[in-house]
């Protein structure tokens, strides 16, 4: 795959995610309440405990991670669980709401493709 595909892909996964990092902590833009009732009860229950500071914190390591070349790998799999969560939050409870999630989705898994030798070398040893 191209190298200059895989560079914007890095660019566009972490710059939101360090900003909506950012956001958790900071607040600086206000995110609209899903129309789910469960997913409204799921998001009450995150941003009233600390799961939103530690999810904020670990977006934002991961993203600043994915950035430097020699730390894309860790950075990548630091930000497995946070997107594989975003695109399951967003398929099972505001699948037709914005589409900034498969966004997300889509530029990881540019960028995971970019370092799959790094993934075969984990499994195999």
């Amino acid at each position: 795959m191209n190298k200059y595909l895989i560079l914007i892909a890095k660019w566009l996964l972490a710059l939101p995610l360090i900003v909506f990092g950012l956001n958790k902590f900071i607040g600086f833009a206000d995110m609209p309440p899903p129309s789910d009732e469960t997913a409204q009860m799921f998001l009450g229950a995150m941003f009233t405990s600390y799961l939103s500071k530690l999810v904020g914190l670990v977006e934002i390591i991961g993203g600043v991670l994915l950035l430097v070349p020699k730390t894309t790998f860790i950075g990548l799999l630091i930000l497995s669980p946070i997107v594989a969560n975003i695109a399951a939050f967003h398929v099972a409870h505001d699948f037709p709401g914005n589409g900034i999630w498969l966004l997300t989705f889509l530029t990881f898994a540019v960028v995971a493709y970019g370092q799959k030798d790094l993934f075969f070398k984990l499994t195999n040893q």
